[in-house]
C-alpha cells in the first residue's frame, strides 16, 4: 500500500484540504493526482525525473503551493515513482545514488552538514505509526488541523499524511501572516494547531480574544517552556499543548505536555509508545522500528542529552553545537536558550566568529515585538540593526551563564533567517554579516 491508495479509501465527499480558503475533498485530490499521473496536468511547471538502477525513478518536486506539492506527491505514488518534495528555492539538490527496494517516498535533509541528502522510507515505516501518534496527538476524523508552510518540511508532511490516515481535514496557509491565520482559524472552525514554536508564539501577540474551540496545539523542532505554554493557554484556554522531539531519520522520539512543562525549555519529556530511548556518554540513543532505510538501531543522531530522576529526557544540543572556548567546551544551544528566556529577546543564534585574528563569541538575536533596547547603532544596512549595550541584559544573562559562556557581543537582527524546517539558518547569518562588514569598510 502507498499514500495514494490510502487517499482512495477515504470518504470522497469529505473535505481533506482547505488551502488559502479553497476546499478540496478527498475525491477531488485523488482526481487531480490521477490526472497528473496520466500527464493531463493542470499545472504548468515541468516535472524533473532522475532514473537510477532497477528502473526506479526518484521524482524531485519543486513547487511553491501546498496543493501542488501534495497532488504531485500523490501522483508519483500512483505512477510507482519515488516522490521527494524539495524547497522551491533550494540552490543545491541531493545526489541520487542507489535506491533501496520497497521504498515509496523520500525526504531531503541537510542535517548538520549543509549538504543535502535523501532519506528513503517504506510506507509501513511511517504510516504504521500513524495510529499511535494520532492517539497521542488527539487526531481523529473530526480533527481540523491548522498548518502553515511547505511540505518540504518533514514535520508538515508527516502531520498531513497522519490527518489523511484518520480521514480528517487540514486547513493550510502558504503565507506567513499571523493576523490572517487568526481569521482563518476562526472561519474554518479549526480545533487543532500545528506550528513550530517561533511561529506559534506569534499568535499571543496578534490575538485579541479567547478561542475555546482549540483542543490541541502541536509543536516541535525547537524548545517550548512553561511560560510559553501559559501565554498560549491565555488565548486557548481549553487546549492541550504537546511539544515533541523527533528526527526525519527516526520519526517521533519523546514528547511533553503543557502540565509537565517547566522553566527549562530543553525538557523533551518521555518516549512515545513503541520507542525506547536512553542516554549513553551524554548522547541520546533511540530504538524504534519506524525509521528510514539504512538505519541500524540503537541509533544516535549526535544529539546530546540527559535525564532526571523521574525519567524525563532533556535535549542539550547537537554535538556540533559545542564550542571550544580556551579549552572549555561550551554549548551554544544552552546560551541560546538562556538568551531567549530574557523578556526582550524572542530568538537567538550563537556562533564563534573570527574577526581581525580574534575569536568572538557572538549572539545574534531578534527582539520581541515593541521591545526597545539601548543599541550601538549601525548604518542600517541589510538585516543588522545594532549591538546591544544595555547593561541590565548582560547582568540578567550573567545570572544564568558562567563567565566563559557569556557572549562578547549581542547583535540585533530585524528578522531571523530560517531554513525550510523553520530552524535558524546560521550559515546565512554568517554570510550576510561578512557582506555587511565588507560594505561598511
Amino acid at each position: 500500500m502507498d499514500y495514494m491508495e490510502m487517499m482512495k479509501r477515504r470518504n470522497p465527499e469529505k473535505t481533506a484540504l482547505i488551502e488559502d480558503g479553497v476546499s478540496y475533498s478527498y475525491g477531488k485530490l485523488v482526481k487531480l493526482a490521477m490526472e497528473m499521473s496520466a500527464e493531463k496536468t493542470v499545472f504548468s511547471e515541468r516535472r524533473e525525473f532522475i532514473q537510477k538502477g532497477s528502473q526506479r525513478i526518484v521524482h524531485l518536486i519543486r513547487r511553491k503551493r501546498i496543493l501542488e506539492q501534495l497532488v504531485e506527491f500523490l501522483a508519483c505514488n500512483e505512477r510507482g515513482e519515488i516522490p521527494v518534495i524539495v524547497p522551491f528555492d533550494a540552490k543545491v539538490l541531493p545526489e541520487i545514488r542507489q535506491v533501496p527496494e520497497r521504498v515509496c517516498m523520500a525526504v531531503m535533509t541537510s542535517g548538520t552538514t549543509g549538504i543535502p541528502k535523501l532519506l528513503y522510507r517504506t510506507y509501513e515505516s511511517w504510516a504504521e505509526y500513524f495510529p499511535v501518534q494520532n492517539e497521542i496527538f488527539g487526531i481523529d476524523e473530526e480533527s481540523r488541523l491548522f498548518v502553515q508552510g511547505s511540505l518540504a518540511f518533514t514535520g508538515n508532511l508527516n502531520l498531513y499524511m497522519a490527518q489523511f490516515f484518520a480521514g480528517a481535514t487540514i486547513v493550510a496557509q502558504n503565507r506567513f501572516q499571523p493576523k490572517e491565520w487568526i481569521q482563518v482559524i476562526e472561519r474554518e472552525q479549526v480545533n487543532g494547531i500545528y506550528l513550530i514554536p517561533s511561529k506559534l508564539m506569534c499568535l499571543p501577540v496578534v490575538m485579541k480574544k479567547e478561542n475555546t474551540a482549540i483542543r490541541t496545539i502541536l509543536s516541535g523542532s525547537q524548545s517550548l517552556g512553561r511560560e510559553d505554554a501559559r501565554k498560549l493557554k491565555q488565548i486557548f484556554p481549553e487546549t492541550k499543548i504537546i511539544l515533541y522531539y523527533g528526527a526525519s531519520e527516526l520519526n517521533y522520539i519523546t514528547y511533553v505536555t503543557d502540565e509537565n512543562m517547566t522553566a527549562e525549555k530543553n525538557l523533551i519529556g518521555r518516549p512515545f509508545p513503541k520507542v525506547d530511548v536512553f542516554v549513553k556518554d551524554e548522547e541520546i540513543y533511540v530504538n524504534t522500528d519506524y525509521h528510514v532505510e539504512g538505519i541500524t538501531c540503537p541509533c544516535s543522531l549526535s544529539d546530546k542529552g540527559y535525564t532526571d530522576r523521574e525519567g524525563n529526557f532533556y535535549f542539550a544540543g547537537r554535538s556540533d553545537d559545542i564550542i571550544n572556548i580556551r579549552g572549555r567546551k561550551v554549548s551554544s544551544f544552552r546560551i541560546e536558550n538562556s538568551l531567549s528566556e530574557l523578556s526582550p529577546i524572542r530568538e537567538a543564534a550563537v556562533m564563534m566568529m573570527e574577526e581581525k585574528e580574534k575569536e568572538l563569541l557572538t549572539a545574534f538575536v531578534r527582539l520581541a515585538d515593541d521591545t526597545m533596547v539601548q543599541l550601538a547603532e549601525y548604518d542600517g544596512l541589510g538585516r543588522f540593526v545594532g549591538e546591544v549595550k544595555e547593561k541590565k541584559i548582560y547582568h540578567a544573562l550573567r545570572k544564568k551563564l558562567a563567565h566563559y559562556e557569556m557572549p562578547c557581543r549581542i547583535i540585533v537582527l530585524k528578522d531571523m533567517p530560517k531554513r525550510e524546517s523553520g530552524k535558524i539558518d546560521k550559515k546565512r547569518i554568517l554570510q550576510e554579516w561578512n557582506e555587511f562588514w565588507e560594505r561598511r569598510e
